[in-house]
């Protein structure tokens, strides 16, 4: 399983199609010639430390292994790893820069056969021979053979340890070689896995999963491979080998097939994703643009209903700033469709007025019992303009129930408690403390503190005991509104 690429052979970040070559933008009349850049010069400092200390462990490995390998069976071990060699060099690229090969069956085969020492040699051999004439980076190459030399030379000792080959074979020796393959994998991919971290950035649990989890099955596969091979060499001698390599072969174009097909399908869902993705990017943008020019709108119709009274102006986005800052402590989420229709009801709770002729809307004196039966109709008059509008049906019910009481003793349904929908109660200590703190023809505005003791008094009764407490917590931010309003009466008392 050689060739696991740790980084792009590029040594950026973006795991592109390897491409050293620096190229400036050409003149159109006098072309610039090629600039050519050592990709290793792009290498962090981490991972050319890294890379230093694997290729120095891969060293120390083979000086402490091959003084002892012996010339026994030499054209045996000669025709494996120019098999391996072969193998190699058929390698099938995996999603971007990952490589699998059946190297691993003839190096696992040496392993068996010929132990720690041997594979220390050939290990890296192979890999020296099999990237020689591509374009991979030298820094590349040292890993490669670095850490396919640690782990090859690790399965060995694992197998040696546990199977004496010159006893002949037994039951022990697939199991063995299970082991064995799996500490080879245990080795090379998390040095693997490790170098990509550290080049690109991402996490090492994530390269794992995305590039080399899925490889643990062709890992055990090519182990199995690797023993039946060596078993066919002891029993057939070099013809065995032979004999054995029209099966890996086979695998290969099958397999090659097979992730040729894949990769085609994951590159075509991840572009239809991406795809999706912009089109999501854009239906969020638009709906964003689509809520602002909603919010203009209502913001544009409710001054010109304040407009219709000097004496309120301003008083409909108060009350709305009023009813969010409560809503936020009684933990209703922001952008959510429910504070959405506070903040709209709030604002829209007296469009209904549309309906109330101007002498009863401006009238300074008391209303007789015919106009305030006029006036009480303006919750029903907004409802029915609100309702039937998709995106202000939510705010709706609010205006409707804007003058509701929690006692029930409210209009224009005397519904009671929760009956009221939460922002309606929300909205109606809002409305009450604005209205009691700005000055009005019959009367001068009240002192917040005096608005909010009124507030207290009718906990229970006219608003909600739950809500008032709400009010309480955010009662010092409506107290600095009020007092920067200051100006605002002074110059209309003016």
């Amino acid at each position: 399983m050689s060739n696991v690429k740790p980084w792009p052979a590029d040594a950026g970040t973006n795991g592109h199609a390897p491409d050293v070559r620096g190229l400036r933008p050409v003149d159109a009349e006098r072309p610039e010639p090629v600039v050519v850049e050592d990709p290793a010069h792009r290498l962090n400092l981490r991972t050319m430390l890294y890379v230093a200390l694997v290729v120095l462990s891969a060293g120390l490995c083979i000086a402490f292994f091959a003084p002892d390998a012996s010339t026994d069976g030499w054209p045996g071990l000669v025709v494996l790893t120019l098999l391996a060699i072969a193998f190699e060099r058929v390698g099938i690229k995996i999603y971007g820069d990952t490589h699998v090969s059946a190297g691993v069956v003839a190096l696992m085969a040496i392993a068996i056969l010929y132990g720690a020492p041997a594979v220390a040699i050939a290990a890296p051999a192979v890999v020296f021979a099999a990237t020689m004439f591509t374009r991979s980076g030298w820094y590349n190459r040292a890993f490669d053979m670095g850490s396919y030399t640690l782990a090859n030379v690790a399965a060995a000792l694992v197998f040696q340890m546990a199977i004496d080959v010159d006893g002949g074979l037994n039951g022990w020796w697939v199991p063995v070689a299970l082991v064995a393959t799996v500490v080879n994998y245990s080795v090379n991919i998390p040095l693997v896995a490790t170098a990509v971290s550290l080049s690109t950035g991402e996490s090492w649990l994530a390269v794992w999963r995305d590039e080399h989890q899925w490889i643990i099955p062709y890992y055990v596969v090519f182990g199995l491979l690797g023993l039946a091979l060596a078993t066919a060499y002891l029993a057939l001698g070099v013809p065995g080998i032979f004999a054995f390599v029209a099966p890996p072969l086979m695998m290969r174009f099958a397999l090659q097939q097979y992730v040729s097909k894949t990769e085609e399908t994951v590159l075509t869902l991840r572009q239809k994703n991406a795809e999706l993705e912009a089109a999501n990017e854009s239906i969020l943008q638009m709906t964003r643009q689509l809520t602002d020019t909603y919010d203009g709108t209502l913001e544009a119709l409710v001054q010109a209903l304040d407009a219709r009274d000097q004496e309120t102006r301003g008083h409909s986005f108060r009350v709305a700033s009023y009813v969010l800052s409560m809503a936020r402590v009684l933990g209703i989420q922001e952008s959510t469709h429910e504070w959405t229709d506070m903040y709209r009801g709030a604002l829209l709770h007296d469009v209904g007025k549309i309906g109330v002729p101007d002498f009863i809307l401006h009238k300074p004196g008391p209303l007789t019992p015919e106009e305030w039966d006029d006036m009480k109709r303006h919750p029903n008059i907004g409802h029915d303009m609100l309702r039937e509008i998709s995106f202000l049906s939510g705010a709706a019910s609010i205006v409707h129930c804007h003058h509701e009481r929690f006692d029930g003793k409210g209009y224009p349904r005397g519904l009671a408690g929760d009956e009221i929908p939460l922002g309606a109660r929300i909205f109606t200590i809002a409305d009450a403390f604005d209205a009691m703190t700005s000055d009005r023809p019959y009367r001068k505005a009240l002192t917040t503190e005096m608005a909010r003791e009124e507030v207290l008094r009718h906990s229970g009764t006219q608003f909600d005991p739950q809500v008032v407490q709400a009010f309480l917590m955010v009662y010092e931010e409506l107290e600095r509104v009020v007092h920067d309003r200051a100006p605002e009466h002074a110059a209309r008392a003016a």
